[in-house]
């Protein structure tokens, strides 16, 4: 497969993630929601990288590479002016996701998240639309 059937790939699969924080949003999981939008973030920041070559660490905080995104004169303006704030929203999910998906192990429950999970959703979502926007004005694919 090349690098754009992969990122297609990857972004779709970000979407998947993206509808079941949505869902677990509706039905008040809110541990669940952190988990799957961190998953949507990874996933469609990844599938960024992967459209542009660019080798990340297989590790679930990729902002350290992301953020390089700011200074590519090749990208669109309005997505450079996007790449601070989704570096940011990658590594402060990220950071969560362990205690989100495994928090019970330190009693930590799904009500800990209760006030963050509708903050994390939105961030998720803002991040998906962007990079699905990137995706389709670069490489003018449907997705």
């Amino acid at each position: 497969m090349k690098n754009i059937e992969i990122a297609v790939a990857g972004i779709k699969r970000a979407g998947r993630w993206l509808q079941g924080a949505k869902r677990a949003l509706e039905d008040k999981r809110w541990d669940d929601v952190v988990y799957c939008s961190q998953m949507a973030v990874e996933q469609a920041a990844k599938s960024i990288l992967i459209s542009l070559a660019i080798d990340f660490p297989r590790e679930h905080d990729v902002s350290n590479v992301f953020i390089q995104l700011a200074e590519r004169k090749d990208l669109p303006k309005w997505f450079r002016e996007e790449v601070d704030s989704i570096s940011d929203t990658i590594a402060e999910l990220a950071e969560l996701r362990g205690l989100a998906g495994y928090g019970f192990e330190k009693g930590v429950d799904a009500e800990y998240f209760k006030s963050y999970a509708p903050e994390a959703y939105s961030k998720a979502e803002k991040v998906y639309k962007i990079c699905t926007k990137l995706l389709k004005e670069l490489f003018k694919i449907p997705i």
